[in-house]
């Protein structure tokens, strides 16, 4: 009974894995943005420069593929690259700042332990999933902008 409990579900290792994919397709998706922004013209395209034409003027997709693409990227590669420090920070933050909701109150019950436990692996995948899709949403810009078709019937000739 004064075993402490297991609040946290985390594997470090599964979590260590799933971040070092998630740095891999994100590098992909980096390198895949950057290679379209340099190789294709898209001078005769509805995005003429790479510019995304508004009201203000317009926005540089070069902006966007920074913003949505190389900062996520970076992060998450800090992360992969730091993962032992960052497991730790995990850790740390379960091991030393969990209070119940009624010792928060004043009411203290002994014999009632936490039941839930924090499904970090999963939150995990999710989260990382979450910056893959964040890194492909200026190639989804770029399909907008009406490139892809000409290229595409270029390659079919």
């Amino acid at each position: 009974m004064n075993e402490p409990q297991q609040l946290l579900d985390f594997n470090p290792d599964f979590c260590r894995r799933i971040a070092k994919r998630g740095a891999v397709i994100c590098i992909t998706m980096l390198a895949i943005a950057v290679g379209i922004l340099v190789l294709f013209d898209p001078s005769s395209s509805q995005c003429p420069a790479w510019t995304i034409s508004d009201k203000n003027g317009g926005t540089s997709l070069w902006q966007w593929v920074g913003f949505l693409t190389a900062l996520p990227t970076l992060w998450i590669c800090f992360i992969a690259l730091r993962w032992t420090y960052v497991s730790q920070l995990i850790r740390g933050g379960a091991a030393g700042g969990y209070t119940r909701f009624l010792d928060s109150k004043g009411h203290r019950d002994e014999d009632k332990r936490p039941t839930v436990t924090f499904p970090f692996n999963l939150l995990w995948v999710v989260m990382v999933m979450g910056w893959c899709v964040l890194c492909t949403i200026p190639l989804w810009m770029m399909l907008g902008c009406g490139v892809w078709p000409r290229y595409l019937a270029y390659l079919r000739h």
